[in-house]
Order: C-alpha cells, then structure tokens, then sequence
C-alpha cells in the first residue's frame, strides 16, 4: 500500500463520523452509531472523540417564541485488536440517542406538552469482523452485540388555573441489540465497501412521577429505539486524494408517541415521526505524511410526518444540509490528534399546531485523540 493511501485509509472514519454524527441528524439521533475503528489498520487502536453540538432553532406560536433546543456534548470511545491475523474485535461506548427541548411553561400547559424534555442514551458495544480473501481483496463477516442504557426526564406542567405548577417525570432502563454486516477492502487502492444493519432495542422503562403537588406515583414506558441500515463507500481516486461517500435508512416511523404510565395521570408525547434518510459525499486528502484533511456534504431528511396536504403534523424536523471539515495529524508516533468543524441550515415551516420556525442552523464541533501500535 502506498504511504499516501496508508494515511488517508486510516484517516477516511474521521471525515464518515463527522459528516453523520457530529451534528444532530433527525428524529432523536445523537451521534448515532460508528463501528470504523473496527477497520483501524493498527494491530491496536484507542480513540476517543467528544463532540459539543449547538441546535439554533427557535419555535414561535403568535409571535413569541414559546420553544427551543438544549445545547448538548457527545462522547464516543472505543478500542480495537486484531485477536488473529484475519479477525479482529473492537469495544466501544457512544451516545447514539438523544434529545433536549425546553418549551415556555404556559405554552406547554395549554398544549399538553413538557416544559422541559432530555433524552440520553449510553451504548456499551463488542463488533467483531472476520475476513477472508475473496478476489484481489479481502472481504469481512462483522457482527456485535450491545447493551444500551436509556434515560427520560421530563418537567410537565399540571393542567391546573393560575400560576403554572410542575412536577418532574425520571425513568430508566437498559435494552439489547444486535448487528451484522459485510465489508469488502482493497487497501491497495484505499478501497472499502462496508454495509451494516443494526437491530431495533426494546426498552421497559420505569422510574417516578410526580411528587411536589400530586402524589408520588411509580411511572413506566415501553420505548423502541429503531433499527438502521447504513452504507458506506470510500476509494482512492488518485495519489493522495480519496473519495468517500454514505447513505443511511433510519427506521423512525417506530416512534409515534412516548406515553408514560402512571396511578394518577399518564403522560403522552407526540413524536410524529416517519423514517429518515441520510446521505454524505466527500473528499479527503493527504497533504504530507501527518497531515490529512477532509471534507463531505450531508443531507439529512426531515423526520417529522407530513399530513395528506403536506403540512408537518406536530413536529418541527425538517430537511437539513451540512457541510463538514476536518483534519487528523499525527503528533507523535502511532499518535494521532484530530477534529473538526459542522455547519447545517435547517428548512424554516409551520405544523399543523400552528408553530413555526424561521431558517435554523446546527453546529458542531469535535475532537479526537488515537493511540496505536
């Protein structure tokens, strides 16, 4: 393999992770899900990325702005090892859901929606890839399991006259999923084809309600994180430049409404979602032997569900496009330091609850540090 290819093989994950995952993407999606480390050339590698995301989007009703995105951080760590000379296994812990909205508290009351809403999520992963020669390249059976952790808090407003009252909704739980996927490589000509399908996770949430004003109430929620399918590409186009590109199906019509059950009065929150779709192109290139730099676009399907007159039903997620740039740089030997910068403009529209939302943007920033050997 040349030098060149060499480097901007191993670079290429950077540029895939920030154009999907750095910035918030539809329905609850954080970071996502990112198995690239599996195919780190590195007998071992550590990574570790954190990303800090800020969502410009402000929802009006009547002229006053009545809701808005929490500012959010993302984390995703990993390390991988070839366990034999064609099988290798890589650990890792991400975020691949979230969500943070904060609404005004008379606007909330009068519409049966949460003053204050988060939604986090912990994925604990093992991905393994075994290959084989096929061709004059190698191709590769990937499979994992996860342990995923999954946390709600929630401030509603009671429905009561006068000054607003609230009280507080926190539930928890843990779910299991799976994976499988193929990948084709030709390192020769940085080539990689990869395509991997990630199992829906079922969640029986409980925790408590209420307590300030109402009674305290045990409180429970059946939540399905949805299955996704993704597919990327990358290839050396010429000496020192590679292409990369992706397309991402993300099952989200399997989230409708969140209702929390409780003894004294459920809580229900309408998502409204259909499923999205994502897709990034780019290009990298390596400028010397420790430097290499990357760019992609992305355009990000909007996943609130439209009505049969082509009116959003509840929700404000709309079509987004992005651009991302980035860099790695190798301080040290087998030591790699890299990070980047998102850009995205939201459409502006209106729902059929009569908010709307003027042209919003996301940014994102990321960084990362890898030790291999």
């Amino acid at each position: 393999m040349a030098p060149s290819h060499t480097r901007i093989f191993a670079a290429a994950a950077l540029a895939a992770a920030m154009a999907t995952g750095s910035a918030q993407a539809g329905g609850l999606e954080a970071n996502g899900y990112n198995w690239d480390l599996l195919f780190d050339p590195a007998t071992y590698a550590g990574k570790g990325t954190v990303t800090y995301v800020v969502i410009d989007q402000d929802v009006e009703f009547g002229g006053s702005t009545i809701a808005t995105s929490a500012n959010r951080i993302y984390y995703n760590y990993g390390f991988k090892a070839d366990l034999l000379d064609n099988a290798s296994c890589a650990v890792s812990v991400q975020n691949p859901f979230g969500s943070g909205t904060d609404r005004d508290a008379a606007y909330a009351r009068g519409t049966r929606q949460s003053v204050r809403e988060r939604i986090t999520s912990t994925d604990l992963g093992l991905t393994c890839a075994y290959g084989f020669g096929v061709g004059p390249g190698v191709a590769s059976i990937i499979g994992g399991i996860s342990a995923q952790h999954l946390d709600y808090e929630a401030t509603v407003a009671l429905p009561f006259p006068g000054p607003v009252r609230t009280e507080d909704v926190s539930l928890d739980g843990m779910g299991f999923g799976w994976r499988a996927g193929l990948a084709y490589e030709m390192p020769e000509i940085a080539l990689r084809v990869s395509a991997i399908y990630n199992a829906a996770i079922d969640y029986e949430l409980s925790g408590n309600a209420f307590g300030a004003v109402l009674p305290a109430a045990s409180a429970t929620a059946d939540v399905t994180t949805p299955q996704s399918v993704e597919i990327k590409a990358q290839m050396g186009i010429a000496p020192r430049w590679l292409a990369l590109g992706g397309i991402k199906w993300v099952d989200w019509s399997v989230l409708d409404v969140l209702t929390v059950q409780n003894a004294t009065s459920p809580i229900a929150t309408t998502l409204g979602y259909e499923d999205g779709w994502t897709v990034t192109a780019g290009l990298g290139h390596a400028v010397t032997e420790d430097l290499t730099v990357l760019g992609s676009l992305t355009w990000d399907k909007g996943t609130s569900r439209e009505d049969s007159s082509g009116v959003l039903e509840a929700g404000t997620q709309i079509d987004r496009w992005g651009v991302t740039l980035g860099g790695a740089y190798s301080i040290a030997d087998n030591v790699e330091l890299s990070g980047g910068v998102s850009y995205s403009l939201i459409d502006g529209g209106r729902n059929a609850r009569g908010e709307s939302w003027d042209r919003g943007s996301v940014f994102a920033v990321s960084g990362s540090l890898k030790a291999s050997f």
